[in-house]
């Protein structure tokens, strides 16, 4: 029996082999640098995940320093749990391209009970398959410690159809770390924070509670310093824009409006009133400054006092919107001395209708801006 074994072993090894000769040429180094047991062992394991898993060579080699097969028993057995489980053969690939080390659990006993505690949650086996085939992660998380304690943190804050919404667009909640979570939302609570602006930040943004506890404490008082109220959402907005960026790309933003003209102070009214302000690129912020300050002429001090200008998009509204005013201008419609943020972000319709249909020029003018909009789209 024990020969019959060894022999159907080495049948399988050999069987992989023979599928992509090519990888008996690139697996030759691996005998000479390891024991010839576990030579075969991770030749064997490195052939298994190019010919079954669809690995490059390179990724195959990278991950056999992770997972280690004798036989093709156990993978195979992982492979077909997925499928019998509605996994399609496209998403059991891409799952275990992501985190190979999931072919070495056991199905029945380790990954089963997470998958029924997701659809016990009321999601369907579709969307179970798409969450992990996106997120495989999920199924290291250890279920009384990590999934079910997470799940029912977010039941005080939503209900279940809005937890599997979460679940389906953001499968990244499954990993927070209870503990950490329940006391950053305290300490949002105790510093005035409605509920409903922290159920802003965990449905929108779940990553900023993945901080550290000590690192959050900072980016609260850096916030509260500001002078930012609690109570509006651009408080929880702000703790967002600085946890997306680390200390040196806020200096590098700062160096950005400084160049302008803009000092600390109005940097910084212009993030309490506009968070998003820091967080565009220096790219963007360049160009929105130059259409303003060199093409239109405007004082980058009104920019700062209006910050939502620079979040528009300069090719579908600053720019068209820029050479209407600059039209009006040039044709004494419209004195040069002209400031106005409702040019900008007042909606299509009233747009027209203020400062485009009630001129006699409106047909030259429309066409002006219908031109600009589709040269720049």
């Amino acid at each position: 029996m024990l020969g019959s074994a060894v022999r159907a072993s080495t049948n399988h090894r050999q069987h992989y082999f023979l599928e992509n000769p090519s990888l008996l040429s690139s697996l030759r180094h691996i005998s000479s640098s390891k024991s010839n047991g576990n030579a075969n062992q991770h030749s064997f394991t490195v052939s298994y995940l190019v010919n079954k898993c669809g690995f490059s060579l390179k990724s195959a080699l990278e991950a056999s320093k992770r997972v280690h097969y004798e036989t093709p028993h156990k993978p195979d057995s992982l492979l077909s749990f997925f499928k019998d489980h509605g996994f399609s053969e496209n998403q059991t690939l891409k799952l275990t391209r992501k985190c190979p080390e999931l072919l070495l659990y056991n199905p029945d006993k380790t990954l089963l009970p997470k998958l029924e505690f997701l659809y016990s949650k009321g999601v369907s086996t579709a969307d179970v398959a798409k969450i992990i085939s996106f997120y495989p992660w999920i199924l290291r998380c250890s279920l009384e410690n990590q999934l079910v304690p997470t799940f029912d943190f977010l039941k005080n804050w939503f209900p279940n159809d809005t937890i599997v919404q979460l679940f389906k667009s953001t499968p990244l909640v499954l990993q927070l770390n209870p503990v950490t979570v329940k006391y950053i939302s305290q300490i949002l609570r105790d510093n005035g924070v409605p509920d409903k602006n922290i159920v802003m930040l965990v449905r929108s943004h779940p990553k900023t509670l993945l901080l550290s506890p000590k690192k959050f404490n900072m980016v609260l008082c850096k916030v509260r310093k500001m002078g930012l109220d609690p109570c509006k959402t651009q408080f929880v907005v702000a703790i967002l824009a600085l946890t997306s960026m680390s200390r040196s790309t806020w200096e590098k933003k700062l160096d950005v409006y400084r160049r302008w003209g803009l000092s600390h102070e109005e940097i910084l009214s212009a993030f309490a009133k506009s968070p998003w302000f820091m967080t565009l690129s220096e790219e963007k912020v360049v160009a929105v400054m130059d259409l303003f300050v060199n093409k239109l002429g405007w004082e980058s001090s009104f920019i700062a006092k209006n910050p939502t200008l620079v979040s528009y998009s300069l090719e579908k509204r600053l720019t068209p919107r820029a050479s209407v005013l600059q039209f009006l201008v040039s044709q004494g419609l419209i004195k040069k001395s002209f400031r106005s943020t409702t040019f900008f972000i007042a909606s299509e319709n009233k747009f027209l209708q203020q400062f485009i249909n009630q001129r006699a020029e409106s047909t030259q003018i429309l066409k002006l801006y219908q031109e600009k909009l589709n040269l720049l789209r």
